[in-house]
């Protein structure tokens, strides 16, 4: 099973309803919209993918399936920036 973690040097910081990261070692930022916010802030409640998928279908009109495809996604969008570390178990 793949497990993700938001790393340290991840510095995230709401503003409005959007989030913007601070990659710490390498000064780049990025930008969160709405909906990826709302992932962000459930993942890290919760670091289950299922488990995010669900909320996030609750919320939105999305199926558990889309939910989970955007969430694993970003996650890995987040990765190749240096924003989430990947566990393989």
């Amino acid at each position: 099973m793949t497990s993700y973690t938001i790393t340290e040097h991840a510095l995230l910081q709401d503003v409005g309803d959007e989030t913007v990261i601070l990659n710490l070692d390498s000064g780049e930022y990025f930008t969160l919209d709405a909906i990826g916010t709302q992932m962000v802030k459930l993942f890290k409640e919760d670091p289950d993918p299922a488990a995010v998928a669900t909320k996030i279908t609750k919320k939105y009109d999305v199926d558990f399936d889309q939910a989970q495809s955007d969430l694993i996604k970003l996650l890995e969008e987040m990765m190749a920036h240096g924003l989430v570390a990947k566990d393989e178990a």
